[in-house]
């Protein structure tokens, strides 16, 4: 039986909240608990780190990915199945990156908006993320564009919004960008009609999305074009900064 992620519970993924969970085993690679609120690395998004609070101890976990389960790597073994723990998420890496990927959404958008270009990988970062744009005529593109396009949906404070639709709300609706992959996803998904979470920015994106944002754009404040690598094969890859208003 897959673990239910709470993480998608929770719009806008900014400031989560400490949780009380009973440990259900420890592993050699990490903890298990009852449920977790913690988000696991996937969709170019890194997992979150914390702590679990036992009694007057502290047991820091490293970033927490995902099988079946939920795991949160921890160090030690001071902790045993039974116990019930304090799970204390990092706030300030989870603000960040959900800053990171709100904006990436918009970078995409915007690229896509302006020339067509499809997004065919990503990986975010506390610092500085990348993005890897597709395009049919790529002499075309113009990172200044690029840079003014995405800070122009920043500006907008436009809302971001998350949903949970079904196969033929998504694929009847024409904000759906990159159709054929997103019926990848739900044919991979299976069944007669597979929910999917949305993540819809007005104006601009909606698209299929796991990961943790911000309510609108513009607390991730200015968006910075920086390197850019060819690739090959009409791809270039894109490296960006924000500068997030969110402590």
């Amino acid at each position: 039986m897959v673990q239910k992620r709470r993480h998608l519970e929770h719009h806008p993924g900014i400031n989560p909240e400490p949780f009380q969970a009973i440990v259900e085993s420890v592993t050699d690679v990490g903890v298990i608990l009852s449920e977790s609120w913690c988000y696991p690395k996937g969709g170019g998004q890194p997992g979150d780190t914390g702590v679990f609070r036992q009694g007057d101890e502290e047991h820091r976990f490293e970033e927490v990915y995902a099988n079946s389960n939920i795991i949160h790597p921890v160090s030690g073994d001071n902790l045993q199945a039974g116990q019930e723990v304090e799970c204390v998420i990092d706030s300030n890496r989870r603000n960040i990156l959900s800053s990171m990927h709100s904006a990436a959404h918009i970078v995409s958008a915007a690229a896509n908006e302006r020339w067509g270009a499809i997004t065919v990988g990503n990986q975010l970062g506390i610092t500085e993320s990348r993005m890897d744009l597709k395009f049919e005529n790529r002499d075309d593109f113009d990172s200044n564009v690029l840079e003014k396009d995405s800070n122009h949906w920043v500006k907008k404070d436009s809302e971001i919004l998350v949903h949970q639709w079904g196969r033929e709300q998504i694929m009847t609706d024409d904000r759906v960008r990159n159709r054929r992959f997103v019926e990848k996803i739900i044919d991979r998904i299976g069944g007669s009609n597979p929910i999917l979470r949305m993540v819809e920015i007005e104006g601009i994106d909606l698209c299929p999305c796991a990961g943790t944002h911000l309510s609108s754009t513009s607390p991730v404040g200015n968006i910075s074009i920086g390197r850019v690598q060819n690739k090959g094969k009409g791809t270039f890859r894109i490296y960006f900064e924000i500068g997030s208003m969110i402590n």
